[in-house]
């Protein structure tokens, strides 16, 4: 990565991209579908970010990996959906920068491309209602001299391999939901109605 990279983190403070590996040499970075204006996250993301959450303890004591979600939206904006889903990550804005649009998840460039390219080959959702921002994982390596690559990313359906109730769908007779509509049972933790406690 030849840019530096300055992303807010509210009371993490301001770190650029090499300072978000902390003492490990991989990052995982997850790219939050959010940006200034909209009130809550994509149920999406959150219910695959409350699995990886799960993961955390177990991540951290790895020293292997670091995690951190980063959106586009200004990091106050991003208050309401750090406390609502109880995150427990490192959470940073990018909106005063080029990452999101040069990673691919952000329309505008970058791998994007101008004509607006998402997965690398599918074109961006057009339209009055087509987003600005899609989800995506991308994995970055910082050498020993301290240069950080990026490595690997993934984007859209291909994030669904990563969704533990696919697997337990997997083992039904009917198998998982198919696509957009079959997931629509998918809310944010506090709009369920459970019978018991809520997790």
């Amino acid at each position: 990565m030849d840019k530096d990279y300055v992303f807010e983190g509210g009371p993490l403070g301001h770190k650029s991209l090499g300072e978000l590996f902390g003492k490990a040499d991989t990052l995982f970075v997850y790219h939050l579908m959010y940006s200034t204006g909209k009130e809550r996250a994509c149920p999406r993301c959150t219910s695959l970010l409350d699995q990886f959450q799960s993961l955390k303890l177990h991540v951290q004591a790895s020293g292997l990996m670091t995690f951190a979600i980063i959106a586009k939206g200004e990091y106050e904006s991003l208050i309401p959906a750090i406390e609502s889903n109880n995150w427990i990550w490192d959470v940073y804005s990018a909106s005063g920068n080029s990452f999101p649009e040069d990673v691919g998840v952000t329309k505008g460039g970058g791998l994007a491309g101008a004509e607006g390219m998402y997965d690398y080959v599918k074109p961006w959702p057009s339209g009055a209602d087509g987003p600005d921002n899609l989800p995506g994982i991308s994995i970055f390596k910082r050498d020993a001299h301290g240069q950080v690559y990026h490595t690997y990313s993934v984007f859209g359906t291909a994030l669904l391999e990563l969704v533990q109730y696919n697997f337990m769908f997997d083992l039904t007779p009917d198998g998982r939901p198919a696509g957009a509509p079959e997931l629509s049972f998918l809310k944010h933790k506090d709009a369920y109605e459970y019978p018991g406690e809520v997790y």
